[in-house]
């Protein structure tokens, strides 16, 4: 049993320069993403690749032993299948709370012809707290459409007071004149 790593340049560039590990074990190369950081609400994907060839694989995902996906894979050589996707697979986990942060390990099972096991070398995900953006925040901590509503309702009210007033005091003038004429 033996691992090592290498980089692939031709990856997004958010995770180029990220070697991936691959373990051998009984002659099957198991290849599993690096570890990953993501904050909570996030998505995140993982891979298992493996290099043999067999009619039927199934793909374990594993988290402290526990069962996260099973899928099983059948080779239909007469078709046109994408041979990549018959020897990978990804786990897309979606939401993620810090409750999800833990090691991931694939396991890929060969079930015919001969039956074989193999385990991946574990991904580690970590979910950290989302950052809080004052992107959208001014001075005083308050939220853009709290400012927004604030700069509207505010000039309309003044507005309005002032024209209440206007009139108010326009009905006072109108009625002083017409009391003094009956007195």
């Amino acid at each position: 049993f033996g691992c090592f790593g290498y980089s692939d340049v031709r990856l997004n560039r958010s995770l180029r320069n990220r070697p991936k590990v691959q373990c051998v074990s009984s002659g099957t190369l198991i290849t599993q993403s690096l570890d990953v950081s993501v904050q909570e609400g996030e998505t995140a994907k993982i891979t298992c690749c493996w290099n043999g060839s067999a009619d039927r694989v199934r793909f374990t995902w594993l988290k402290i032993q526990t069962l996260i996906e099973n899928k099983t894979v059948i080779d239909q050589s007469t078709g046109f299948q994408n041979e990549q996707k018959n020897k990978c697979s990804v786990l897309t986990l979606e939401t993620m709370t810090k409750n999800d942060s833990g090691k991931y390990i694939c396991k890929v099972t060969v079930e015919i012809p001969v039956l074989k096991e193999a385990l991946g070398n574990g991904t580690t995900i970590t979910v950290t707290a989302r950052k809080s953006t004052n992107d959208s925040k001014i001075e005083g901590n308050l939220p853009y459409p709290v400012i927004i509503a604030l700069g509207v309702v505010v000039p309309l009210f003044l507005i309005t007071l002032i024209c209440f007033c206007s009139l108010r005091k326009k009905k006072g003038k109108t009625k002083t004149p017409s009391i003094k004429q009956n007195v």
